[in-house]
């Protein structure tokens, strides 16, 4: 992709004059609330009747030294799409005899598919959650468990995994009632009489990697020019710190994780405590949480204060979780997920705010300047989609749009998706876990259709990080 016609119209030339069928075509990014408007152009090829003879170009093109290409669905990169579209809709009214939360499965650790994550909660009906770090080979950061989800999770009001600062989140039974959209930020620090206070890191992940950024103090993100400070949040990026303190709680599972296999060989100092968070041992290396208890883990500066404590103190933990205007937004009650795209409508409006979620192009740095951040292909590639919406009265939706198969449901940019959800009634609205995550499930059964890929004929239940579910009421 380019920001020069001209050189997308040149390339394209010297791909007509060795052979092949290529035209420049421009893609138009809208402006938004922190992004400005901007056209790339790319290189098509094509177009072919089946995906078998564009991958046979590919293989052509790479002979002819071209090795950079991908073949794309016509429905994929259709700005004028009509569709069609399969949308899908719960709505929970305010009064009504049931509970919305979120459920993960057997552990923070470890994924499970919508479905088993439904039938174990006894759900009447359930979504995809927040999105996670996912074994892929797309994913070369991968930390070993596919559980893990990306920013905010709290479950019954424990908070189980870290927000990535100032990204938007579904947030369900508030403080003062009901449910809303809007951006987090959360701190966890932990005091010890005569010896301070700490930050705490990290919730129920590996040590040292933080996956979408937006962690607090010492992080930093790798650039071809080298390591530098970051602390805003990038959807699917990852930074890094080598001083750091993570918490681990029985729901994580069995036993705590080695760090990041980028601190390969460090120390670990792992200070073990019941459930009153009295310092049971201190240990050096990893090994099991006990039942009821939590363990700190340290690796760094973490690890060097953690190995100061001993058997008999007492630890006071500290968590807060506010909105932009510093408000605490929990409750007893209290269950949310990251979301996992920008937020799509605010107080009934078109709102898209990329760069504050980390999905502005690389170079943005918040905050973002008076004219926006240079947008990324994100906001127009067009995907399943798990929605969130709240009307003004209210009521929650929960919606499917599925994608990837041109002949049922092609998907929905990030605008689109915005036009869906006001057209539904929902005043505010973000999007959850995308693309293959895209999952309903109602009495149990699947009713939805997910696929992985564009292209795929066989449906398939992804695995993942939680869900969404609506249960009765007890």
């Amino acid at each position: 992709m380019t920001t020069v016609a001209a050189t997308a119209t040149a390339y394209a030339q010297k791909l007509r004059d060795a052979g092949f069928p290529a035209e420049a075509v421009p893609l138009d990014s809208p402006a938004t609330t922190d992004t400005y408007a901007m056209t790339l152009y790319g290189v098509h090829v094509g177009p072919y009747g089946t995906a078998a003879a564009a991958a046979n170009t590919r293989t052509q093109l790479k002979a002819a030294g071209y090795p950079s290409t991908r073949t794309f669905f016509t429905a994929e990169t259709n700005p004028g799409s009509t569709g069609p579209w399969q949308i899908r809709v719960i709505t929970v009214a305010p009064g009504a005899d049931v509970d919305v939360r979120t459920e993960h499965g057997t552990d923070v650790s470890t994924s499970q598919t919508v479905k088993q994550m439904a039938t174990a909660s006894g759900a009447l009906a359930a979504v995809n959650g927040s999105e996670f770090d996912i074994a892929s080979s797309n994913n070369p950061a991968f930390m070993g468990y596919e559980g893990v989800p990306q920013g905010l999770y709290v479950r019954n009001n424990v908070l189980l995994g870290a927000p990535n600062n100032g990204r938007t989140a579904l947030l369900l039974n508030t403080a003062g009632g009901g449910h809303r959209i809007t951006e987090t930020t959360s701190r966890t620090w932990v005091s010890v009489p005569g010896k301070g206070e700490r930050d705490v890191d990290g919730v129920n992940r590996v040590a040292g990697q933080i996956l979408g950024c937006g962690g607090v103090g010492g992080d930093f993100r790798e650039f071809a020019d080298g390591p530098k400070p970051w602390t805003d949040p990038v959807r699917n990026g990852t930074c890094y710190d080598p001083d750091e303190i993570v918490v681990f709680r029985p729901e994580w599972g069995a036993a705590t994780p080695q760090p990041a296999k980028k601190w390969a060989g460090a120390a670990v100092t792992e200070v073990v405590m019941n459930g009153n968070w009295e310092v049971l041992s201190v240990r050096h290396a990893p090994g099991p949480i006990p039942a009821g208890g939590r363990v700190l883990q340290g690796i760094g500066l973490g690890g060097a204060w953690l190995a100061s404590l001993t058997p008999g103190e007492k630890v006071t933990p500290r968590t807060t979780i506010t909105d932009p205007s510093g408000a605490s937004v929990t409750s007893p009650a209290f269950s949310a997920v990251g979301g996992g795209t920008p937020a799509l409508l605010r107080d009934g409006e078109i709102m898209l705010n990329p760069a504050a979620n980390g999905v502005a192009h690389a170079s943005c740095v918040l905050p973002a300047p008076a004219n926006g951040c240079r947008p990324s292909g994100v906001l127009t590639s067009r995907h399943a989609r798990t929605l969130a919406g709240i009307s003004a009265d209210g009521h929650l939706m929960l919606v499917t749009i599925d994608g990837r198969n041109p002949a049922y449901s092609v998907g929905v940019t990030l605008p689109e998706a915005a036009k869906v959800m006001r057209w539904l009634g929902a005043r505010d609205a973000v999007g959850l876990g995308s693309g293959g995550d895209t999952t309903m499930v109602v009495g149990g059964s699947l009713y939805n259709r997910p696929w992985d890929e564009w292209g795929d004929t066989a449906l398939r239940e992804r695995p993942m990080s939680n869900a969404v579910v609506v249960v009765p009421r007890s």
